[in-house]
């Protein structure tokens, strides 16, 4: 997989903490070192109308990278860099000493190099990012009955008396919440009606799920 290689502000050439001697480069008549000039315009796009004149000082980083941070006031900025078509013509503005009323335009440079910016935020690397908790299907729809209906049946007692390990009359006789025949024992009909409790889910028990086990009494509770 082929990378193509980013655009920086000045290709062919690296960044330095500190120049050679004034001999390794090449100097003019009066010996002074021939540097090169580039310019490069900022375009900020669409911002705040008041962020550039309320700032007097700003912080570029990363000017020769391929990604530069611009900074304004707390306002961070990253920006590429593009070649344009055509040249730009880049102009001082001057005051007329003779007459202040009068502003007197210098042409400076041509350059064919901007940085167009967007604003961002930045975050350490390390900072997990916030999670909001989901909304709890617990005790709601299908899910919910299916998941009680299991529990139900995974009874201790219920299993004992499907494999016969214990005696139906040795399981004390178990009491159904609210009611008017709350505590009688089960006449050994079988169960087909649900029942359904305000804020609760409806308890169903199928025909061909349910026991009918003499003497014993059956609670679902929600």
């Amino acid at each position: 997989m082929s990378s193509q290689k980013r655009l920086g502000l000045a290709p062919g050439f690296r960044h330095v903490d500190a120049f050679d001697s004034d001999d390794n480069y090449e100097c003019d008549e009066q010996g002074e070192v021939i540097e090169e000039v580039s310019y490069v315009t900022l375009d900020l796009g669409a911002v705040e109308p008041t962020l550039v004149p309320s700032s007097s000082t700003y912080r570029l980083i990363g000017l020769d990278t391929p990604t530069p941070f611009l900074q304004l006031s707390g306002t961070i900025f990253q920006g590429t860099h593009q070649s344009l078509l055509g040249t730009e013509l880049l102009f001082t503005e001057d005051k007329d000493l003779d007459d202040q009323t009068r502003r007197k335009v210098t042409h400076l440079a041509n350059t064919s190099q901007r940085i167009r910016f967007k604003q961002v935020e930045v975050r350490p690397k390390d900072a997990a990012p916030d999670q909001t908790p989901g909304p709890s299907t617990s005790g709601k729809g299908k899910g919910a009955r299916t998941k009680q209906k299991s529990n139900a049946v995974n009874d201790d007692n219920i299993v004992d008396l499907i494999t016969g390990n214990v005696d139906p009359a040795d399981v004390p006789p178990q009491r159904r919440r609210g009611g008017k025949e709350k505590g009688k024992r089960g006449d050994g009909s079988r169960p087909s009606q649900s029942q359904s409790q305000p804020g609760n889910v409806a308890q169903e028990v199928a025909p061909e799920e349910s026991l009918s086990v003499p003497g014993l009494a059956m609670e679902v509770e929600s």
